[in-house]
């Protein structure tokens, strides 16, 4: 018991500081105990690297990255696994080549490593209904096998049209999809069936020959005719020349009017003249020449010679001299008719009287415009009169003309109230 001054508490604080691992080493005092003065190591996952953190801040604190190799034991097939840092939890998936060796083939498997690959597992309880919520899907973690190989094998079709690269899983007697093309018996066309296989007959033609597995042509002969003649071939389809052509030929002639017969061997071998020769109709030429007249040649290829001898008529600048002259002379302004001294008097005349017609009208139109203003000016007299008059004469207007527009309202109300008055009486 003391008067009041009672001396200060001299034991330990006591109280569990913020880490929660150790206790206030202080004297007993009031307030906040000072943070733990203790410090902890964080280390990596090998220990090898590490961080010096105040005590109670290792549970926030991220361990260091670790610049050395994880030193774990790998988990697949593999003697060791492929270089990285030190780490917390399971090691990333391996993604060296597997380099397994194939059973069917002997070729190494070139994909990633499958060791442990993550497959969605399949077979799970399904939800009842919307009320019950679905559940995450579940990875397990399993060995697959290897690929089929793809290594490329060179091949060759059945056809022996082409050699492509096939994956190694795949090796074997494919079509390339390709039409045959072998030559037929007939020599003309191809066989047109999808690649196949083909027995060789005669191995000194090589691929070109059609097999007996080959399609028969049943086609009608198609080799290309002589130049002109429009005929088929009547003979199916056959090796070498077709024979001439004995069928007749319709052609017009050079005039495009009369219609010829000729063997159509005839036309396919002749030459430039001869062709000319068989498609002249022997009449004569019905084209027009650039003069108008009328062709005297015989019918024939090509323009028509411009050597027309036909008279024609020919007549001076006013048309009085008329003269008949050969066409191909006056279309090459040979000759020309000039007006003579009658033919310019008679000009001059006809001029003089067309000026004195044109002066003629002149003065007429002069004549009738003047009369017009002169009526227009009486005209405007005449107004001018009429308004004097109407000026001078005043009218006074009277009371009435001059109030009525205010005298017949007021008019009106005394009428309708007299009328009320006279009705309420009655009443």
């Amino acid at each position: 018991c003391c008067p009041g001054n009672c001396p200060p508490c001299d034991q330990n604080c006591g109280r569990t500081l913020g880490c929660r691992n150790h206790k206030c080493p202080s004297v007993c005092h009031r307030g906040s105990c000072y943070p733990c003065p203790e410090t902890v190591d964080v280390k990596c996952n090998c220990g090898n690297t590490k961080v010096t953190v105040p005590c109670g801040r290792e549970r926030t604190t991220r361990p260091p990255k670790c610049k050395e190799q994880c030193s774990r034991p790998p988990t697949c097939h593999h003697t060791s696994q492929e270089k990285h840092r030190c780490h917390f939890g399971s090691c990333p998936p391996c993604h060296q080549p597997c380099q397994k060796v194939l059973e069917k083939c002997g070729h190494l498997c070139p994909a990633p490593c499958h060791d442990q690959a993550l497959i969605k597992q399949t077979g799970r309880h399904q939800p009842t209904g919307p009320w019950e919520q679905p559940s995450e899907p579940a990875f397990i973690q399993t060995a697959l096998p290897c690929p089929p190989c793809q290594v490329p094998i060179p091949t060759e079709c059945l056809g022996k049209h082409e050699v492509s690269p096939l994956p190694c899983h795949a090796v074997g007697p494919y079509s390339c999809k390709r039409v045959c093309g072998r030559t037929l018996d007939c020599q003309n066309h191809t066989c047109m069936k999808e690649c196949h296989k083909v027995t060789e007959i005669d191995a000194c033609v090589g691929k070109n020959k059609a097999g007996p597995e080959c399609l028969q042509c049943e086609e009608g002969c198609s080799k290309s005719r002589p130049l002109g003649c429009p005929h088929p071939c009547v003979l199916p389809c056959h090796p070498g020349e077709c024979p001439p052509c004995v069928q007749m030929l319709r052609i017009k002639c050079h005039c495009k009017i009369t219609s010829l017969y000729v063997e159509c061997r005839k036309i396919t071998t002749a030459d430039v003249n001869e062709k000319n020769l068989l498609s002249c109709c022997k009449n004569q030429c019905p084209k027009e020449l650039p003069c108008g007249h009328r062709c005297k040649e015989m019918c024939h290829p090509g323009e028509c010679p411009f050597n027309c001898n036909q008279k024609v008529k020919l007549r001076c600048p006013c048309k009085r001299i008329k003269k008949e002259l050969l066409c191909n002379k006056v279309r090459e302004n040979q000759i020309s008719i000039e007006c003579d001294a009658t033919c310019k008097e008679m000009k001059r005349k006809a001029s003089e009287i067309k000026e004195a017609e044109a002066k003629a009208a002149l003065e007429e139109e002069k004549r009738k415009q003047q009369a017009e203003l002169e009526a227009f000016e009486n005209r405007l007299k005449g107004r001018r009169k009429k308004n004097r008059k109407r000026d001078e004469v005043a009218v006074e207007l009277t009371l009435w003309q001059k109030y009525k527009y205010y005298l017949l309202p007021a008019c009106a109300v005394v009428v309708l109230v007299f009328a009320w008055y006279i009705a309420r009486d009655v009443a």
